[in-house]
């Protein structure tokens, strides 16, 4: 018996390997194992069983050497294989995101490493080159160290007591005087922190006070709905006809967190008291640890929380105890989605919009679509919750979430827009707002200055060439920053001195393009000499702890004026203030991406949930040069769904999502002659594929526009040494263009077998870059 294994280290390779006699009871599909590689030992995933003669490998049939075995199965998990239902949602996300399966499987390999000892042995050979005097010193005293070790020496020990043994010990290995052994130490458990008793969960018959804040209880729900209350009625209805309903069930829960979390809480009593379990998702660490929490004050439930800033011994305990079923709740960020939770009978995704959800790694997954396939294996209701929904959710539950953002806000913070083309160039901030601060200040209330934009500016420029500084590398303008005053790039992070001259036409005179955060601070230390101001973002602050140590002096009102970026706005407990001032609402609308206005929307209502006084509503503030357009109209009227309605109609004549789907294909590579052949091999591959697709003159889509678009050269932080070149599909059909793209993958892997250049899919990418 031989059996296909994946190395999800070796993401596109499979590995043949023999089975010996006394795993084969034991063995399955989806079994992990340890499998040598070379002289080391790595873990895998059996793929494929098959009988030698009638071998279904991938593999040639003639070998040079014999096949290698199977050394055991993992030791943490025993014989027990991976979940079939996890098995199958990676086939679909292998099939949606055009992703090998074995680049899939390191979604849901459990996450620990090997332990191996490597034990060195003299052989016969090497005991007589013992007897040649001719050999170099280094090379005798291993030797005999060996000689005198019967059954050998550990690897480690050596390299404690010698130097630059790892040399002599290839020279000899190649000269066929040792041979290295690999041992698999016996397993030991690692234990996990229990929280609470194993035993089953005592019924839940109140919640604490305080946690909810409904002051009334609905009508018309069964006894175990009405014991801690919903906020929202129709949001109840719809979650309780579906959970009625059973199997997989979609249902989208569009309102404030506060109402979000009530729903929450009620449904995870719900779906305990049908003996299943629940996973919750969440976008961000420390609100993962927050929600955890929380769940755990509710009552006696078994309570995990799964993210990747635990270490791996402690991710490894975590996985092992929810996949035996001793955890009722898991709550973590976008990798728990993968986690093999036994009985799962509802997924919750909060603040699905997020683009943190997104992988930037092959297979490139979105949680949210990932959700919905996890629902569909395990028949488990999924619930994608949001204040601010993405276009993608709106598209497809239009008459819900629309309905919901229709429902008015008990609080609705005042907004004022002010239009600063009409006021001199270079003005960072209005009368209207100065004004406004001023009186806030005054009355010893605060103050929040939002920016989106870090360092003192966005470039520094000439005033007599108008050239700005470029990064030698990268070809992207270096932004300034104070204190002390430097270029820095922000994609190699290069840091260049501030010139004197410039180095085009030697002028001495510079202007700034642009404000940041740093040029804000110091304007408004000048407004305000006697304020106190403070600088919120990750230039600035650096650590969690940094973090909580300022919004701690904020809440203790030392610090009078809070200058923040959208890394302020993300916090799980983000301050508020009566004053909330935009020097630069419509920033984010000048970024050249097909989602930059869907973005600045939802940082916008995000921020408009900061402006409070007390209890009352407080004032917004946006300067802006843009007040027509439809991101800040709707802001402005507090009509969400103007800005949903007139965006959705935008990308559908634009051919964007969610009207179609965006297939980014990727091609990157050291050498930039290869890089350029496989691209032009891909370029005549899509046009030809383009052409039998879609209909109209040469494969033209919505409003005459190519729906291939390419190749574009790209530049990406952190591959600045690396050749990029990016292909943009648009398709309305995406199984069919699934097809026809596997098809040119099939004929990229017949002409190109060995090539050192990637070439990748993204499909449903955040960012085209």
């Amino acid at each position: 018996m031989l059996a296909d294994v994946v190395l999800p280290a070796r993401r596109f390779q499979i590995f043949t390997y023999q089975v010996p006699p006394h795993l084969l009871p034991l063995l399955h599909v989806g079994s992990p194992v340890v499998v040598p590689l070379g002289s080391t030992v790595v873990s895998g995933v059996v793929v494929t069983l098959f009988e030698a003669q009638v071998s279904s490998s991938p593999q040639p049939l003639f070998r040079q050497k014999p096949l290698r075995a199977i050394l055991s199965l993992e030791a943490d998990v025993g014989s027990r294989p991976l979940e079939h239902n996890l098995l199958r949602l990676l086939q679909k996300i292998s099939e949606y995101y055009l992703a090998p399966l074995s680049a899939c499987l390191r979604l849901i390999v459990p996450p620990h490493s090997i332990s191996v000892m490597r034990r060195i042995s003299l052989t016969e050979k090497g005991r007589q080159a013992v007897l040649d005097r001719s050999l170099a010193s280094d090379i005798q005293l291993v030797l005999r160290k060996l000689e005198r070790a019967p059954s050998g020496l550990l690897r480690s020990s050596l390299m404690r007591t010698m130097r630059n043994v790892s040399d002599i010990l290839t020279r000899a290995k190649k000269k066929g005087w040792i041979m290295e052994q690999t041992i698999l130490p016996s397993a030991s458990k690692v234990q996990s922190p229990v929280h609470g008793s194993r035993g089953r969960r005592n019924p839940v018959h109140s919640v604490a006070r305080g946690l909810f804040d409904s002051p009334e209880e609905p009508r018309n729900f069964p006894e175990s709905v009405q014991r801690t209350g919903f906020i929202d009625n129709r949001l109840a209805k719809h979650l309780l006809v579906a959970l009625q309903n059973g199997g997989f069930q979609e249902v989208p829960v569009v309102g404030s967190e506060s109402v979000r979390q009530d729903l929450l809480f009620k449904m995870i009593e719900t779906i305990l008291d049908k003996g299943r379990r629940v996973l919750i998702l969440f976008p961000e660490v420390q609100q993962t640890e927050i929600i955890g929490e929380q769940v755990r004050l509710l009552s006696n439930i078994q309570v995990e929380v799964y993210h990747g800033h635990l270490s791996t011994m402690v991710r490894a305990a975590r996985w092992e105890r929810i996949r035996q079923g001793d955890v009722q709740v898991v709550v973590g960020t976008r990798s728990a989605v993968f986690l093999p939770i036994p009985d799962l009978g509802m997924v919750w995704i909060s603040q699905e919009e997020d683009p943190s959800y997104k992988d930037e790694h092959l297979p490139y997954f979105h949680a949210r679509e990932v959700v919905r396939m996890r629902g569909e294996c395990d028949q488990a209701l999924v619930v994608y919750g949001s204040a601010s929904p993405s276009l993608e959710l709106y598209g497809r539950f239009t008459d819900q979430v629309g309905e919901a953002l229709e429902r008015p806000s008990q609080q609705i913070a005042h907004v004022k827009m002010v239009d600063v083309r009409t006021l001199p160039y270079e003005t960072i901030l209005s009368p209207v707002l100065i004004t406004r601060m001023t009186r806030s200040l005054d009355e010893g209330e605060q103050v929040i200055l939002l920016l989106n934009r870090k360092g003192f500016s966005g470039a520094l420029v000439c005033r007599d060439c108008g050239k700005a500084s470029n990064c030698p590398s990268c070809g992207v303008s270096l932004k300034l920053y104070q204190r002390p005053s430097r270029l820095v790039c922000t994609y190699c992070e290069r840091i260049q001195s501030t010139p004197e001259t410039c180095p085009t036409c030697q002028g001495r005179v510079f202007r700034f393009s642009g404000t940041g955060t740093q040029r804000l601070e110091a304007e408004v230390s000048r407004l305000f000499p006697a304020v106190f101001v403070a600088r919120f973002d990750r230039e600035n602050v650096k650590t969690p702890e940094a973090a909580d140590a300022m919004l701690r002096q904020f809440r203790q009102r030392d610090i009078g004026v809070m200058i923040g970026t959208e890394f302020l706005v993300h916090q799980s407990e983000p301050p508020t203030a009566p004053v909330i001032g935009f020097p630069e609402a419509d920033l984010g609308l000048h970024i050249p991406e097909f989602r930059s206005a869907e973005r600045t929307f939802q940082m916008l209502s995000k921020a408009l949930r900061l402006a409070r006084n007390g209890k009352d509503p407080g004032e917004v503030i946006l300067q802006t040069r843009i007040p027509d357009h439809h991101v800040l109209t709707a802001i402005e009227n507090q009509c969400p769904r103007m800005f949903y309605d007139q965006e959705l109609e935008l990308r559908d004549l634009l051919g964007y999502p969610p009207a179609t789907h965006v297939i980014l294909l990727v091609v990157t590579g050291e050498q930039a002659p290869r890089v350029q052949k496989i691209v032009d091999f891909l370029h005549q591959r899509l046009k030809e594929f383009e052409g039998r697709s879609f209909s109209g003159a040469a494969g033209k889509g919505v409003m005459g526009a190519p729906m291939v678009l390419g190749p574009m050269a790209s530049k990406k932080p952190g591959r600045i040494k690396k050749n990029r070149v990016l292909f943009l599909i648009k398709t309305t059909d995406l199984s069919e263009a699934r097809r026809g793209l596997q098809q040119i993958q099939r004929e990229y892997e017949v002409e190109f077998p060995k090539s050192p250049v990637v070439v990748e899919f993204n499909v449903d990418p955040m960012a085209i870059q």
